[in-house]
């Protein structure tokens, strides 16, 4: 068995209009390229959250290596994003939303094993 995962740190952040995103890997986008903003985004626009955050990620999973790194990460950003705001999505709500910035990113709020074909959704 590998370990081999991103680490994310979140913290809300004092700006009532920008999140601000880190890594430990240059040439990973740091803007709404990112899913994790696109995933923070999405929380706002659904929820109409005004919370915006600091997030650092440390990144294990090779960038573009289909390993499903950007997706679980943007997975983690709206469960996050969901906690600091009192949990005011369910799950389901999350999971049915992330598929609006990509289709294999519903598959991390699943539990346990998953069977998946196609692209994940």
């Amino acid at each position: 068995v590998i370990s081999l995962g991103d680490k994310i740190k979140f913290s809300l952040s004092p700006s009532k209009s920008t999140d601000r995103l880190s890594t430990n890997v240059p040439g990973v986008p740091l803007d709404d390229r990112n899913l994790i903003i696109k995933a923070l985004n999405l929380f706002r626009k659904k929820t109409g959250s005004d919370k915006h955050f600091w997030i650092h990620l440390d990144k294990k999973v090779p960038t573009g290596a289909g390993l499903g790194g950007g997706s679980s990460n943007a997975a983690t950003a709206l469960w996050a994003a969901n906690q600091f705001s009192g949990c005011i999505a369910t799950e389901k709500d999350l999971q049915e939303w992330s598929g609006e910035i990509g289709s294999d990113i519903p598959f991390f709020f699943s539990h346990g094993a998953a069977y998946c074909t196609g692209r994940g959704e």
